[in-house]
């Protein structure tokens, strides 16, 4: 298989692609951090924190055993490792297969399957928490159930406040990642085209 310009680049497979805006990269890291008020938050019930929860509610959802622990972990390493996915949209392991993928490294990714699955991410975050922590701090409506209103569900909000940029900063690395691609192909055509007609 010959190797695509960006295989022959050098980058290694966490390296940016050329031509990331600084924006871009900004907003990945953002995105990889938004997330973790709330995994502190979910860790803080683990550990049986003392102040800021609602403990009767805690209780009351079964959070207070060991089942509970493994969900509240388990919900904050996939929320985090999904989060980090936006690295794919401006780094190169997003366009090309890394190396210790074997079968498949080197391959060039095609644009669409990882820009329609990050579309698709960035709409559901963007009605979810976008929408859902708006609402809640407007109206003081809790994110669960049950919970009672007050320093609980005070707490509870300033830890899932930051994720109301995931879904809008994760469209708009999408769109930029798919017009980036698109505007590649396009001149990897065209000078192609040249070099044929040479």
């Amino acid at each position: 298989m010959t190797p695509t310009p960006l295989q022959r680049t050098g980058l290694r497979w966490f390296d940016y692609v050329p031509g990331v805006p600084r924006w871009a990269r900004v907003a990945a890291h953002v995105i990889s951090v938004c997330t973790l008020p709330a995994v502190v938050w979910r860790l803080g019930i683990v550990v049986e924190f003392p102040f800021g929860y609602d403990h009767d509610w805690i209780h009351r959802s079964e959070l207070d055993t060991g089942f509970g622990d493994v969900r509240m972990i388990l919900l904050s390493v996939v929320s985090e490792l999904l989060a980090l996915l936006a690295f794919g949209l401006v780094q190169r392991w997003g366009e090309v297969v890394p190396p210790w993928l074997l079968p498949l490294r080197g391959r060039r990714i095609p644009v669409w399957p990882p820009a329609l699955l990050a579309a698709a991410g960035g709409i559901g975050l963007t009605a979810v928490w976008t929408g859902g922590v708006a609402y809640a701090a407007i109206t003081g409506t809790p994110f669960d159930a049950g919970t009672e209103p007050g320093l609980p569900t005070t707490v509870q909000l300033i830890a899932y406040a930051p994720m109301v940029v995931w879904g809008p900063l994760l469209v708009a690395l999408t769109v930029h990642y798919v017009r980036r691609r698109i505007r590649y192909r396009r001149t990897s055509d065209l000078s192609r085209r040249g070099r044929t007609r040479g």
